[in-house]
């Protein structure tokens, strides 16, 4: 207990968490605001904005275009909102400078166990006494399930959304399966997520969780410690069983009517209206490709037309609602910082770098799906990894020109 108040990455994550079920609003900022203070009053504020000035120089033009100058919502939720993003880079970079391996890895554990405990509240909450927490306004409420036919009903635990619960479990099957050093809490906690991921009937992170294991086994097949033959004779009899225990308890249908419903779906085809629309509405107007239409522009923009739902005002694609509104250099910005992210981890020798990149990675593949920096938990988790990333890459980098011997001409 003691390290969730000891780590800022959890108290980061729990403030985050709060955000969605609290009707007390901005205490995320407040969370988020107190941890710079803490950096500021440390002195390392400010040493590493000086060591970074040419991408400091980027985050203030995309501020003051996006936030300030064409902000489609009241300036300081624009300004709170678009800084609150640089400054969890900014803190992932210090801590990842700063902080040992264990710090990280306590860090990630806990986000695992804090997914294991939504899968477990959202049984019992969701499936055994038939409510859900609902966040409206200034109230936070229990509501009875109404749905008629209880297998159309998606599990959403604690953070608002069977997409983002699917996303969370995901992220905490690649940080168990990785950190987790004890067999039984691994095959345990394993076993809960892959039911409740399955639960939330969220085709996108079936999609990234099927994608992410299929990169896993091409790469330990081409690991010359192992042979080919003994992967396969290992891994056939948990895909078989795996087979049958969805068939047996009849997973499959569930599985299968989600992606047969792809035709007739209304998420799909508003979300498709939806990319299709906002990507000319972008064209046309080519004076804002660089700096974007500002802060909120694309929601406003959604609410003037209507492609399956009336009043719906999210793009559901992260990326492209990124340019609509930050445009080619807040796009291009936040490509770098990936790219610059997944090599400093490949370049590691370091387990620990490639899970926090994998992280990062799972967010940006939903990203595809929906609006993710609309949702605070997994928006912190994206830009704290990259920045925890690229912090370790920079300590790496100035032990290795301290080690490096100098030498003296005679």
């Amino acid at each position: 207990m003691l390290e969730l108040f000891a780590n800022e990455f959890t108290i980061l994550i729990f403030g985050a968490i709060l955000s969605v079920i609290s009707p007390v609003k901005g205490l995320f900022f407040a969370v988020l605001g107190l941890l710079v203070f803490k950096e500021v009053l440390s002195g390392r504020l400010y040493k590493v904005l000086l060591d970074n000035a040419v991408p400091v120089v980027v985050m203030g033009a995309i501020i003051f275009f996006s936030a300030i100058v064409f902000t489609s919502q009241s300036k300081s939720e624009s300004l709170l909102t678009v800084c609150s993003y640089f400054f969890c880079i900014l803190l992932g970079y210090i801590y990842g400078k700063e902080k040992n391996d264990d710090w990280i890895r306590a860090a990630l554990l806990m986000l695992r166990n804090v997914a294991v405990f939504a899968c477990l509240f959202s049984f019992v909450l969701e499936i055994v006494l038939g409510q859900r927490l609902v966040t409206s306004g200034s109230f936070s409420f229990m509501q009875a399930i109404t749905i008629t036919n209880p297998s159309l009903y998606r599990l959403r635990s604690f953070f608002g959304h069977a997409i983002v619960f699917g996303q969370m479990i995901v992220i905490a099957l690649v940080i168990n399966y990785k950190l987790e050093t004890s067999q039984m809490k691994r095959l345990l906690f394993s076993v809960i997520l892959i039911v409740a991921l399955l639960l939330t009937k969220s085709r996108s992170a079936w999609i990234i969780a099927v994608g992410l294991t299929s990169v896993y086994l091409i790469f330990q097949l081409k690991d010359p410690e192992y042979s080919k033959w003994n992967r396969i004779a290992i891994l056939t009899p948990i895909l078989l069983l795996l087979v049958y225990m969805l068939y047996r308890f009849g997973l499959f249908s569930v599985v299968a009517s989600r992606f047969n419903e792809l035709g007739t779906d209304v998420s799909y085809s508003q979300r498709s209206g939806a990319i299709e629309f906002i990507f000319h509405r972008f064209l046309s107007k080519p004076f804002f490709w660089l700096t974007g239409n500002g802060y909120g522009s694309s929601r406003l923009s959604m609410l003037e037309t209507t492609v399956e739902i009336s009043g719906f005002s999210t793009v559901d694609n992260g990326f492209l609602a990124m340019l609509y509104e930050y445009g080619l250099l807040g796009l291009c910005s936040f490509v770098i910082l990936l790219i610059s992210a997944g090599i400093s981890s490949f370049r590691s020798d370091c387990d620990l770098d490639l899970v926090l990149f994998s992280v990062s990675c799972v967010c940006c593949a939903e990203l595809m799906f929906y609006c993710e920096l609309g949702w605070w938990v997994p928006t912190v988790i994206l830009f704290v990894t990259c920045g925890l990333v690229l912090g370790r890459a920079s300590t790496r980098r100035s032990d290795s020109c301290e080690s490096d011997p100098i030498l003296i001409s005679e």
